[in-house]
């Protein structure tokens, strides 16, 4: 698994109930884009907004509709036996990776995000991508990573979600010069390019909702070695990740950009999130069409 990886935003109706028809319109339409894997239940996904249920229903329901790419779905909490019991679930039902976020709210030692972690992957067979962000969950350390890396084959990757490029390159150097089969995806649109030209994998990145035809040019140019071509969506990918820091959340950020461009996919999010209002669509909207045009 390399190249552009999309975490999905979960489709919602007015009600909040979940919007079934979008989720299936907006799987194909990235399929036939071209993007490399789809990652359900992610953070864009408001995964912490949803019910145990509704997040196997939705793992379910994307294993029926993604046929052409990789399939990975999100199964954090902060409770590590609902853990195992998602990432069982997800095993089950096919998925090619687990992606797990570190728990959040309570703040934990290495030592005990290692026996966390652990208790999953001895209780587990599918691969796991290990998800790092530090802005929402309890951070992993350089030494964490690399103690589950080289501890359990099934550990097979990481999600950096992080805006330090000292911290990616040292992931790459220290952990995956060590296990080669070790991938690592970069979080953030605007570290694509670092990362791949570090020895990186991709990128799971949120933009690519609604922006893939980007990532995904980016990502061609790099693997034909058409630098100066890389660079230019390397920029891109750059102004448009300021649509982050627009909006009060990525979810918001995601869906109304989504909006603007078209999808059928409702600006709704579920409480306790909030959608901006008219000020930051109109900041949006002016920064897609200097970008996307």
């Amino acid at each position: 698994m390399r190249g552009v990886i999309v975490p999905l935003v979960t489709p919602f109706n007015g009600d909040y109930s979940v919007d079934f028809p979008a989720l299936e319109e907006h799987l194909e339409y990235l399929q036939k884009a071209g993007v490399h894997g789809i990652f359900i239940n992610a953070t864009t996904g408001e995964f912490t907004s949803l019910s145990m249920e509704e997040r196997r229903v939705l793992a379910e329901k994307g294993r029926e509709l993604v046929d052409s790419a990789f399939y990975l779905v999100g199964t954090a909490s902060t409770n590590t036996f609902e853990v195992i019991k998602l990432t069982r679930h997800a095993q089950d039902i096919g998925a090619d990776y687990a992606v797990i976020t570190p728990p959040y709210y309570c703040p934990l030692s290495d030592d005990a995000l290692f026996m966390h972690y652990s208790m999953i992957a001895e209780k587990t067979d599918i691969p796991i991508i290990l998800y790092n962000i530090p802005s929402c969950a309890n951070p992993m350390s350089i030494s964490l990573i690399k103690r589950l890396a080289l501890e359990y084959q099934n550990i097979a990757g990481i999600k950096e979600t992080i805006d330090s490029i000292n911290h990616i390159r040292d992931v790459i150097l220290e952990v995956k010069g060590e296990r080669r089969d070790f991938k690592v995806f970069t979080g953030l649109d605007q570290h694509f390019l670092n990362t791949l030209v570090l020895g990186g994998d991709g990128g799971i990145m949120a933009c690519a909702n609604f922006a893939p035809e980007i990532h995904l040019a980016l990502f061609k140019a790099f693997e034909e070695k058409d630098f100066d071509k890389a660079v230019v969506y390397a920029r891109k990918l750059a102004e448009l990740s300021r649509v982050y820091d627009i909006a009060s959340s990525f979810g918001s950020a995601i869906k109304l950009a989504m909006s603007i461009r078209g999808f059928s996919i409702k600006p709704v999010l579920r409480p306790p999130y909030l959608i901006d209002g008219e000020e930051v669509r109109r900041e949006i909207e002016n920064l897609l069409k200097g970008v996307l045009q």
